[in-house]
């Protein structure tokens, strides 16, 4: 049987998604240095950004309520285009292990 390790993340933040915009590397790299957030707390899948809350700078603009503001500024569109904003806390990171067995070999 295999060992399963659960790799705790307590990250929260918010997906939204882009309308008419394919983001890219430099455009995530831009949001999270407008944010003062990690670049592995902005994500870009299936038109879905995901922005995790990661720093002070970045929960002030939470509080705010610019989040959208700051993320259209970074990606240049206009704020109209960030739809669909939602809550969100990360999933713990489930990994599986395969028990490793001595063979002896005679």
């Amino acid at each position: 049987m295999g060992k399963i390790i659960t790799i705790p993340d307590n990250r929260t933040g918010f997906s939204m998604k882009i309308e008419g915009k394919q983001l890219i590397r430099p455009d995530l790299h831009d949001i999270a240095s407008d944010l003062s957030i990690a670049t592995k707390d902005v994500l870009f899948k299936n038109g879905i950004l995901t922005v995790y809350n990661t720093s002070k700078e970045c929960q002030t603009i939470v509080d705010d309520g610019a989040l959208a503001t700051f993320v259209a500024m970074a990606i240049d569109i206009q704020a109209e285009r960030i739809t669909e904003m939602t809550a969100i806390k990360a999933k713990p990171k489930i990994l599986e292990m395969d028990d490793l067995e001595d063979e002896d070999d005679d």
